[in-house]
């Protein structure tokens, strides 16, 4: 009984090291994969390989193509979605907050922007309350890796020529699809962390570079003339998978770009992912909340109004 007992505590030891291990691994060779859609099951063999894939998908799901779109949003105008500036990044290695306002005025923001500062981001929230997932859960069916524990929904749009931080995800699997205009991406393989000097933010759960990626700052010019990036663009109708510890910045190249974002996280991801949960949530629990108004822009009229939002002041957690 003791050997059968010590047998199958070493098959269960066995089994969780080498699955957490598939999920540290991570891919070096700077090069993209372009491929057609065949099945889901192609797919996770070939995003299990660990490198960015890119493929036409809208000949597949046009109808995803169809329900979300700039028109569709509207319709949905007094919901709240959350605002980022890019500019917040450069300024400091805290934590970056987000500003909440109805569709409506943020994309009225985005629209008059001419400093391309500003890009919405994480609003599975509003993609929940106004209906939109059932959209996204037929879509899904395309995507959805097996032992799948937790889905992700998410809208991204931004101002012309605005980018986004350059960061890297831990999660199963991460796709981008472009329902309208053009994305430019710029991509890094993990070896190149020494030289983007990466913030762990678990405030936010956000693992980033300070580093301007697309017009490096002074102290980071000698870094980024070590670090080799990808840089292509994503159509519309394309599907962009970027890998886990892969080192990714989106440009939003096109005026009226607009992207699906979807996120999976299987049981075992979510166990190697561990420790980085758990300080998360400990720093969840040493922040207080408190109300503040917030944010003078120089934008039109009908945007500039105080708006009151609920503003995370993190107590600094001994990370």
């Amino acid at each position: 009984m003791n050997t059968f007992l010590s047998l199958l505590i070493f098959l269960l030891v066995l089994f969780v090291y080498i699955h957490i291990t598939h999920q540290l691994k991570t891919s070096e060779d700077l090069e993209i994969y372009e491929l057609d859609y065949t099945t889901n099951k192609d797919l996770q063999e070939i995003c299990d390989v660990k490198q960015p894939v890119l493929f036409e998908f809208n000949s597949i799901f046009p109808e995803f193509f169809e329900n979300i779109t700039f028109d569709t949003l509207s319709n949905y105008e007094t919901y709240d979605v959350k605002v980022k500036d890019i500019n917040d990044y450069w300024k400091s290695d805290e934590s970056v907050d987000y500003l909440v306002l109805p569709y409506q005025s943020a994309q009225s923001l985005i629209t008059s922007d001419p400093k391309s500062s500003f890009f919405i981001e994480n609003n599975d929230e509003f993609i929940e309350e106004t209906g939109l997932n059932k959209h996204f859960y037929e879509l899904d069916y395309y995507f959805k890796p097996y032992m799948n524990a937790q889905t992700k929904f998410d809208i991204l749009t931004g101002s012309k020529n605005c980018i986004t931080p350059l960061r890297y995800h831990t999660n199963y699997r991460q796709l981008f699809l472009v329902n309208s205009g053009k994305i430019t991406v710029k991509m890094t393989p993990w070896k190149s962390r020494k030289y983007v000097h990466p913030i762990k933010d678990y405030d936010n759960y956000e693992f980033r570079s300070p580093v301007n990626c697309w017009n490096p700052q002074k102290q980071f010019l000698n870094d980024m003339d070590k670090t080799k990036f990808l840089e292509f663009d994503v159509n519309a109708g394309y599907v962009l998978y970027v890998p886990p510890y892969w080192w990714y910045s989106i440009k939003f190249s096109t005026e009226q770009t607009l992207v699906s974002g979807i996120t999976h996280n299987s049981v075992m991801n979510i166990v190697s992912n561990i420790p980085n949960l758990c300080l998360y949530y400990l720093q969840q629990h040493n922040i207080n909340k408190k109300v503040a108004k917030v944010l003078n822009i120089d934008t039109p009229n009908h945007v500039k109004e105080e708006t009151e939002q609920i503003a995370d002041v993190g107590t600094s957690a001994e990370l």
